[in-house]
């Protein structure tokens, strides 16, 4: 074309200039540039030509494609410019076929394809994947062709080797054996005759490093291999090779320099390393000869030392230790040929496809063995030659093995090989009898594999455990492994369909007196045969098994056996599958930047957790197969319709850098408020909680966060809330500790927990556990020792309850978006539409992105369900579903439970079946997998929104109530018979009908569940009741809900009676301390609603009277029991029950609080009594006096009429009960006084019933404490009485102020001086005239206390005696009690007043930090578990009793300058210690750690004291010279801000 032509506009082309861009500037065959001249194509009609009317032209696809491009790139006015190597462009057609062939490794009937179309290198970079497919090119190829298109950018030149033709020219078109799969071999072998054919055989000439001549070699021989030849083919094959082969070390050589060339340079070092270190039987290749060595040298090195195949193997198995599965696969695919060159050995194999039969066999046809969810292995003897080609064990996912070698555990055997990297419990088959769940959780089935021994176990020295015969193995072991065969069978604990059993015959199996065989027939009475699979390597084991099978069972297995690959080819191929081993191993952060490898078995160990690896997802799939685009479509879609966030989700937008993950607004809070914890805080263990709505994506926040910080934290999630906390514990400081000298901090993800009380524990346990296990902790190292638990709490007010905590530690999240987060959510629905499908049916992510829209959300319920009927299964299902969704969190129906209520029986994996029978309403369902029990498929509404609109739709349009769904639900026997999976749903309906949602306004929980709220508002008692009695009858070990039903009883319906007889059933499930506080909250209950009827009715008789005191004792008796089974509760009691009905997590102290209130109910009925009216003065202390004791109710003045009478016999026979009642209170209030006097609250529930207990007492002062005018006026008229009048006026002064105990003093530290001085004055002179010892005692002790507490707050009062008046009072005491006494009083003012410094010591301290412990430990047992002491005092810098600090006092250094629940947390986490307004005034003691303990140092004097915080000291029992703030306790001297001199 001419320079001025090219300047011409292509509509004003001619035909001859059309031609000429064609010659010049495409560069097509003339032929072709003809056929457009001869059509008349001028530059008008030019553009207008596609790849379609070109071909029409008789053009072949090749050049068709490239004239397309370059007309497009001319209609575009740019320059067709390629993308890839220019040399790709030279390549011939030849070299397209030769590159397709030998480096894609595609099937040879695709390259042939592309040869007949003349595809030649400038056509083929020009090519798009509807090209191929065009040329009938399969996806998976078509893309993989234009990935390894896209790599020839980062590689060298590939090397391309001529492929040689035998006489039939038309066979070189079709693929290879090795090319095809199983069922494409076949038909390539069996031609129309039906005879076999020999395959081809091809010759390869070494080349020289950069040029290769390959020439043909044709042989006479190779004309009769083409024929038909059914006999004699082996003879006629090795004839051949003999005759045309090249050296065999020249090819082998070729072979492995050209999979050595796939090696990066990192693991070709790594090739070296483990080649030289090699454990291989030959001598090694020394480190100097392969350093700096290239592929081609270290092929040549290894052929020159190895002999021909045996370099080979060595190559394999090397790769293999450096985790290249798939080239070491490759390598021995390639060399097939190769193996049948060489003199035929013992595992020489005929059938070319049974690599891919046992793919197929092992992943349903797919590349994964994700396919299966677990594999159940059996075997019989093995061989220590056979065990090291056994590694594939390792890559199943076992959930046990059938071991009938009595060797294995031993050395050399198979279950301590797999135990090398694997972890593995060793069991018997005895041990799986018993209850289906407590096998499950006794033998840690699902978590680690289970070994089973199933015939002796030589490494156990008894005779239980020996090998037995046939006879005897059937007589005495048979039964039991039949029985385990049964459970394994079991549909809920393997489901069917998704489980394999392998058979793997390690050893011959020659008759039917075998267990073996006995044990494949117990399999086949519970299993149908295709679930079952047999590899052997034996071909003479196979055919006799494969008899005996077809004889006694008429079954003939060939179509699901292996039996003609060697081990090592068995082993190679199941390791080549997916998911791939990640060649760099599972990383860890470690200390200074660095990562270390988690070991699989490291990770077997963390059962309770999930770990996320620095490396997660990487490495693990083919990223440029389509397999693996069309996979994450899949997983992409799963998550936007409404499936849970995996860290797949997380990993797709980090490749994909302009489509990142949304970032909610709190993302960046929640990060910093982690990293800050993380730097600052000293604690080892800090929880921060997230509330968030159901549904607005919390969980996805928390581990988005997670995902940006798996560098800086070891990352985790807790999978497994059932294990005990301290064994959660334990693992969480082995995932810290792992494979680094330093610990390293863990993020700890804590996912739905309706409680903070649950990962509070949690702390405690982690801090208990880093004490106890010798970790090397230093607490100034602010970077490395840290767990911080990130706890998601799902909740309907969050913001509520983020309020309600401490805001440093805690964030909210709510369903509502932020405009900006509005925003992000509409560019994503952009992102999405262009690689998905109708993305608007993601309802999910639509439902976020409407920003929670309910008119969006009802009417899609509305079209869904706008052809519901009620009589079909479906349509029930789906309500059922509707009605769980909506009232219990993470709630579903287990696959195969949907299964069996349609009648389905499932064979193979075909989950999407359920789906397909709930048309229409499938669009609203997904499928998830719950990780509980092993792990099962579950079937749940999309989102907690739609199912509740569901719900409201079903209502209002089909009058279909949730009572209705509930009961029909409650009435289906398959729901409630035993299995695993219908246990969870069990569950699910049980929370459904009990658990109580949390109050808005504080810890406390609503009366009754929302579901029971919502029928009884519609339709009252008749409904709800009848829900809760068939509800009994299904869960009869549930005490649940008789208590449930009791609640409602007295709360709603005020039946008492029936209510009791409910609470009673409950309490006759389960005896505990909360069964017979429902028993006494139905008393009490119904002692207030008499009370309150009375009034109202104004009305009240000696049978009320009687009545009324009756149930009051029947109360007090059921709340006494209730506290004395906390009592002696070794642990807290809120495990005890499934249903999460209490708010609290151990009753602790509520016994005493509802006993308290019951004496008061009585007190109340008694005041009402004509002769105790308490507006009489008289009457009232007459009252008094008979409450005390000290007046019988006889010679009480009354009346004398008939009703009076009544009364008093009333009285009369109750008045052992009533007498007491004044005392008990005394007592109680005096127990209550020291438990929130000496523990620190943890709760709501706790300042909740501090209230309640407050309120009470000021109605105890109202009724017993007599006002000094009162007393006055006694005085006057009794003088004789006089002192007596005094000492009881400043006693009831005392109590009615709550002074009149130690711990009531010490709260009086914050309170008014002028009624301090009262109260010092009142024990000035109850010291002098109390003659009681034992009361005299006390008084001295509270005497002293006073003077301390007012000299606190009124130094200079007239009424404080110096320090030497209150030593000199205190030695008096103590010399009088000893080291014995049983209140720790006396020694807590030993401490305060004795306690050494720099210049006095008293060397009797020790003792009494002794006698403190002692004592409190006895007096505080009842309420101190778990709980921390106060310290009201700390040691301060002054001498005399101004070194006593009160806390108080350090906390107006503070106030109002910060809000007290800012003050609150930096007590809590100990950084109140760094405020200088502290550091000032308190005195930093010097001591030492020794064997754990820490000592304050008075010269020669050492005191024991404890940390107050357990993270406080390192463990490892190291001496260290320490220094600390003391403060005093009741249980002892206190170490604060524990510091390290070193």
């Amino acid at each position: 074309m001419s320079q001025s032509t090219t300047k011409l506009p292509v509509d004003n082309w001619t035909t001859e200039d059309v031609h000429q861009w064609l010659m010049t500037d495409v560069k097509v065959h003339q032929s072709c540039a003809d056929r457009f001249s001869e059509e008349e194509v001028s530059g008008e009609s030019l553009p207008l030509f596609g790849k379609e009317e070109i071909i029409d032209l008789g053009l072949k696809h090749g050049p068709a494609v490239k004239i397309t491009s370059f007309i497009q790139s001319l209609k575009a006015g740019s320059k067709h410019q390629s993308q890839l190597p220019a040399y790709v462009e030279k390549w011939t057609k030849e070299q397209v076929n030769q590159w397709l062939l030998q480096h894609v490794k595609v099937y040879s009937k695709y390259a042939a394809r592309l040869l007949e179309e003349d595809v030649s290198g400038d056509c083929l970079v020009c090519f798009r994947k509807q090209d191929l497919l065009d040329l009938d090119v399969k996806s998976g190829p078509a893309v993989k062709i234009l990935a390894e298109l896209r790599l020839l950018n980062k590689k060298p030149e590939p090397t391309l080797q001529p492929i040689l033709h035998t006489s039939n020219q038309t066979d070189s078109t079709k693929p290879t054996l090795s090319e095809l799969s199983g069922t494409q071999a076949t038909e390539i072998q069996q031609p129309e005759s039906s005879d076999k054919t020999e395959p081809k055989s091809y010759e390869v000439i070494e080349k020289e490093p950069k040029q290769t001549q390959l020439l043909p070699v044709k042989t006479a021989e190779e004309e009769e291999i083409q024929q038909p030849k059914p006999q004699h083919v082996e003879a006629k094959k090795k004839e051949t090779f003999a005759t045309t082969a090249v050296p065999e070390t020249s090819k082998i050589t070729l072979e492995i320099q050209k999979t050595l060339d796939n090696l990066s340079n990192d693991d070709l070092k790594a090739f070296h390393f483990n080649l030289q270190n090699t454990t291989h039987k030959h001598k090694r290749i020394p480190r100097s000869k392969l350093e700096n060595k290239n592929s081609r040298e270290t092929a040549t090195l290894l052929t020159d030392r190895y002999e021909h195949m045996e370099a080979l193997q060595v190559t394999i198995q090397t790769l293999r230790n450096i985790n290249q599965w798939n080239l070491a696969l490759e390598l021995e695919r390639d060399t097939g040929q190769l193996k049948q060159q060489c003199p035929p050995t013992k595992g020489a194999k005929k059938e070319a496809n049974q690599g891919d039969k046992l793919k197929a066999l092992l992943t349903c046809g797919g590349n994964s063995l994700d396919n299966y969810d677990r594999f159940v292995v059996v075997v019989n003897k093995s061989s220590p030659e056979q065990v090291q080609y056994l590694q594939f064990l390792s890559k199943l996912k076992l959930f046990c093995v059938l071991d009938f070698d009595p060797n294995s555990a031993a050395s050399g055997g198979l279950c301590h090989s797999y135990r090398e990297s694997r972890v593995a419990n060793l069991h018997t088959a005895i041990q799986f009898q018993g209850q289906t769940e407590s096998v499950i959780k006794n033998l840690n089935l699902y978590k680690q594999t289970s070994w089973v021994f199933c015939n002796g176990r030589q490494d156990l020295d008894s005779d239980s455990n020996k090998e037995l015969d046939y006879k005897n193995w059937l007589r005495e072991c048979c039964r039991d492994v039949e029985q385990l065969v049964s459970f394994i069978c079991n549909p809920e604990v393997l489901l069917r369909g998704r489980c394999l059993i392998i058979f793997l015959l390690l050893s011959p199996v020659d008759t039917e007196k075998d267990p073996m065989f006995d044990i494949y027939k117990c399999f086949i009475k519970h299993k149908v045969e295709e679930n079952i699979i047999t590899i052997c390597e034996s071909h003479s084991t196979y055919l006799n098994w494969r008899e005996l099978i077809q004889e006694k069972c008429d079954f003939d297995i060939e179509h699901l056996s292996i039996n003609e690959l060697t081990l090592s080819e068995i082993n190679g191929t199941i390791m080549g599958l997916g998911p791939l081993n990640q060649t760099s191993g599972r990383l860890l952060p470690s200390s200074g930047s660095s990562a270390v490898v988690l070991k699989q078995k490291d990770e077997d160990l963390l059962t309770a957790l999930d770990v996320l690896c620095l490396n997660e997802c990487e490495n693990i799939y083919d990223e440029n197969s389509s397999e693996f685009r069309e996979f994450r479509i899949k997983v992409e879609e799963q998550f936007y319709r409404g499936g849970k966030v995996q860290w797949l989700n997380f990993y797709f937008c980090d490749k994909d850098k302009e489509k990142p993950f949304i970032k909610r607004d709190k993302y960046e809070t929640m990060r910093k408020m982690i990293i800050t914890q993380g730097k600052d805080s000293k604690n080892i263990c800090v929880l921060l909680n997230l509330f968030h709505d159901p549904g607005c994506g919390g969980t996805t926040l928390a581990m988005h966060v997670m995902w940006n910080l798996r560098r800086e934290f070891r990352c985790a999630v807790l999978k497994d809330n059932t294990l005990p906390k301290t064994e959660v514990a334990i693992q969480v400081l082995k995932l810290m500790k792992l494979e680094s000298d330093k610990p390293s901090p863990v993020l700890l993800l804590v996912d739905d927990s309706k409680e903070t009380e649950n990962p509070n524990d949690l702390v405690n346990c982690i801090r208990r556990a880093a004490m106890e296990d010798n970790l090397d902790i230093n607490v100034d190292d602010t970077t490395n020792c840290k767990v911080i638990i990130l706890n998601c709490v799902r909740s309907h007010s969050p913001k509520e309850q983020y309020n309600q905590h401490n805001r440093m530690q805690n964030q909210y999240i709510t369903a509502s978006l932020t405009p900006e987060e509005q925003r992000e959510f509409e560019k994503k629905l952009k992102e999405l539409k262009e690689t998905h499908e109708k993305p608007e049916n993601f309802y999910s992510f639509m439902i976020m992105k409407s920003n929670f829209d309910d008119k969006y959300i009802n009417d899609l319920a509305h079209n869904t369900l706008e052809n519901f009927d009620c009589s079909t299964k479906e349509a029930k299902l789906f309500a059922f579903l509707a009605l769980l969704n909506t009232y219990v969190a993470e709630s579903e129906i287990a696959l195969s439970l949907c299964e069996d209520f349609f009648g389905m029986k499932m064979i193979r994996l075909e989950a999407e079946s359920v789906l397909d029978r709930m048309k229409p309403y499938s669009n609203l369902l997904i499928i998830d997998t719950v990780e509980e029990w092993g792990g099962y498929k579950g079937i749940r509404i999309l989102h907690h929104t739609i199912a509740s609109a569901c719900l409201d739709e079903l209502e209002r349009s089909f009058s279909l109530r949730v009572s209705d769904i509930c009961i029909e639900m409650l009435q289906y026997d398959l729901f409630f018979s035993f299995g695993v999976v219908k246990h969870k749903l069990m569950l699910s309906i049980q929370r459904m009908l009990i658990e109580r949602q949390r109050k808005k306004d504080g810890d406390d929980r609503e009366p009754f569940s929302p579901l029971i709220e919502k029928i009884h508002s519609q339709q009252g008692r008749q409904t709800v009741q009848e829900i809760f009695v068939t509800a009994s009858t299904r869960f009869e070990a549930s005490a649940s809900i008789p208590q449930a039903l009791a609640r409602y009883l007295y709360l709603k319906e005020r039946d008492f009676p029936e209510a009791l007889k409910w609470a009673e059933k409950a309490k006759n499930i389960k005896e505990n301390p909360y069964t017979f506080d429902t028993i006494g909250q139905v008393y009490k209950s119904n002692l207030k609603f008499n009370i309150d009827r009375e009034k109202q009715e104004n009305s009240h008789s000696p049978e009320d009277l009687n009545t009324n005191i009756k149930i009051a004792s029947n109360a007090m008796k059921a709340f006494e029991r209730a506290q004395e089974l906390a009592d002696i509760a070794e642990e807290p009691q809120g495990d005890d029950d499934d249903s999460e009905d209490y708010p609290r997590k151990s009753y602790n102290i509520y016994g005493h609080v509802n006993m308290l209130e019951i004496a008061f109910l009585v007190f109340e009925i008694l005041r009402r009594l004509p002769f105790f009216e308490e507006c009489n003065p008289m009457k009232k202390m007459y009252l008094q006096s008979f409450l005390r004791g000290i007046l019988n109710i006889t010679s009480v003045h009354k009346e004398d009429n008939e009703i009076n009478s009544g009364y008093v016999e009333v009285i009369k026979e109750h008045e052992q009960f009533l007498v007491k009642l004044k005392s008990e209170a005394k007592e109680n209030f005096e127990l209550l006084d020291r438990y929130f006097a000496y523990t620190k609250g943890n709760s709501e529930f706790d300042t909740m019933n501090h209230r309640k207990v407050s309120g009470l007492f000021k109605k105890y002062v109202d009724l017993f404490c007599t006002t000094p005018e009162d007393l006055k006026k006694e005085q006057e008229n009794k003088s004789h009485l006089s002192l007596k009048i005094d000492i009881e006026e400043r006693k009831l002064f005392l109590e009615r102020n709550q002074a009149d105990t130690f711990s009531g003093i010490l709260q009086h530290l914050d309170k008014h001086a002028e009624e301090m001085e009262r109260i010092t004055e009142c024990y000035a002179f109850l010291q002098q005239n109390v003659v009681h010892p034992k009361q005299n005692i006390q008084v001295k002790i509270n005497y002293i206390l006073s003077n301390i507490v007012l000299y606190h707050l009124k130094p200079k009062s007239k009424h404080v005696k110096s320090t030497k008046t209150l030593s000199d009072l205190l030695n008096d005491i103590l010399q009088r009690v000893g080291l014995w006494h049983s209140v720790p009083d006396p020694y807590y003012l030993a401490l305060l007043l004795f306690w050494p410094s720099p210049t006095e010591q008293n060397t009797e301290i020790g003792k009494y930090v002794t006698a403190i412990r002692k004592s409190s430990q006895k007096h505080l047992s009842k309420f101190s578990h778990r709980r921390s002491t106060i310290a009201y005092f700390y040691l301060g810098k002054e001498q005399g009793l101004k070194r006593l600090v009160s806390k108080s006092k350090l906390d107006k250094s503070f106030l109002p300058k910060i809000p007290r629940d800012e003050l609150a947390q930096l007590w809590w986490n100990g950084d109140i210690f760094k405020e200088e307004a502290i550091m000032s005034c308190l005195l930093r003691v010097s001591g030492t750690i020794e064997q754990g303990e820490v000592y304050a140092n008075y010269g020669a004097l050492k005191i024991p004291v404890r940390p107050a915080r357990l993270s406080g000291i390192r463990s490892g029992f190291s001496t260290e010279k320490v220094s600390f703030f003391l403060g005093f306790a009741i249980n002892g001297p206190l170490a604060y801000d524990i510091k390290y001199e070193n």
